[in-house]
């Protein structure tokens, strides 16, 4: 057997044994994004679990899909939860804010008088 002979063998053996790692990495990859689907299955059913314990579902789809806009801001917050809180205090307004049935009249201001 000359030279050129036994590095084309070597060659041969070398590429059949690329090709076997290359199946061997396909497996694994395989494996790999089955086992990603599975974890992103078990994720969404629990989001679910949760949505329906709280009682999101009694909300309808369009009413669900805006309210998870408005939350999706919250994705890239430090801290999402207290950032939730901390807007859902201001809601209220700062102290001395006038609410619907509960404002009172400035001194010196007659009350309203009921209509009806």
């Amino acid at each position: 057997m000359t030279r050129a002979e036994r590095l084309a063998k070597a060659e041969e053996r070398a590429r059949a044994r690329l090709e076997v790692q290359r199946q061997r990495l396909a497996q694994v990859q395989a494996r790999q994004r089955d086992e990603e689907r599975r974890a992103l299955h078990k994720r969404r059913l629990v989001v679910g679990m949760l949505a329906e314990e709280t009682g999101l579902f009694a909300l309808d789809d369009a009413l669900l899909a805006a309210l998870f806009t408005r939350l999706a801001p919250l994705v890239d917050a430090a801290a999402p939860v207290a950032v939730l809180e901390a807007l859902l205090q201001d809601a209220g307004g700062p102290p001395g804010r006038s609410v619907d049935g509960l404002a009172q009249a400035a001194p010196g201001v007659a009350p309203a008088v009921p209509v009806g």
